[in-house]
């Protein structure tokens, strides 16, 4: 069976609002003109517009006839509030975890992955990529992007542990919530080589803002599960 991919233009479309839900584009901002996103993400203009329509048909944007596109509303957010890191879900599910991490250097922020992390363009900041494995099983693969400002000792043994555990048990800052923008997928070759699934399995990408107590940002992490191995379990608990 030929692998099914995800439309180019619903690509661009799930871009957009996961950059939305991130706070890179607020209400009332313009959205980049449709050659400057065809140039972007390399495709025609034609794409570009009819992801622009499908946003316009849900009322996300709003254009404005010779000046440009803008932000109408908010994507939907969702806040989980019960965190609990992959170490220690598996280990509570009798599970051995593993992480490794394979890419871990210190970049200069680019204007977008500021915008999320609320830092200015060019801010120092970590970069790191990692696998996490259960039981030998690769479950989870993740790429993140942390501010370095007041954290001069994350290492590669750090990163190797669990990071939730590091920071609330270790540094002392305890975690307030996750942000979550959950979509459904088809994997790349390179994802489906690592997961040994076939191109055409629907997995799960969840983009992830983590906030501490204080207000700061922790992390932004863009991470894919392996759905056949690693199911996502939410409980919705009522604010009181």
């Amino acid at each position: 069976m030929a692998a099914k991919k995800t439309p180019q233009y619903k690509q661009i479309e799930n871009k957009l609002m996961e950059q939305i839900r991130l706070g890179y584009y607020k209400i009332n901002d313009m959205v980049p003109k449709e050659m400057e996103l065809a140039d972007m993400f390399g495709v025609s203009r034609v794409t570009v517009r009819k992801a622009l329509d499908d946003m316009a048909n849900m009322g996300m944007i709003r254009r404005v006839p010779g000046v440009g596109t803008f932000i109408q509303k908010n994507a939907a957010i969702e806040k989980v509030t019960q965190t609990m890191g992959f170490t220690q879900e598996m280990i509570s599910l009798n599970k051995t975890p593993r992480t490794v991490v394979t890419s871990f250097q210190i970049i200069q922020a680019s204007s977008n992955i500021a915008r999320i992390l609320h830092l200015n363009a060019n801010n120092i900041i970590y970069h790191y990529k990692r696998e996490r494995y259960a039981d030998e099983v690769l479950f989870l693969v993740e790429e993140s992007y942390m501010p370095t400002e007041n954290r001069p000792e994350i290492s590669l043994q750090i990163l190797q542990g669990s990071k939730y555990n590091y920071f609330e048990n270790v540094r002392g800052e305890k975690i307030a919530y996750n942000e979550h923008h959950v979509e459904a997928i088809h994997p790349t070759t390179e994802i489906a080589r690592l997961f040994q699934i076939a191109e055409d399995t629907p997995i799960l990408k969840v983009a992830n803002l983590t906030y501490l107590m204080n207000g700061s940002i922790l992390d932004y992490t863009i991470q894919i599960y392996n759905s056949p191995k690693y199911q996502v379990h939410y409980i919705k608990q009522r604010n009181t």
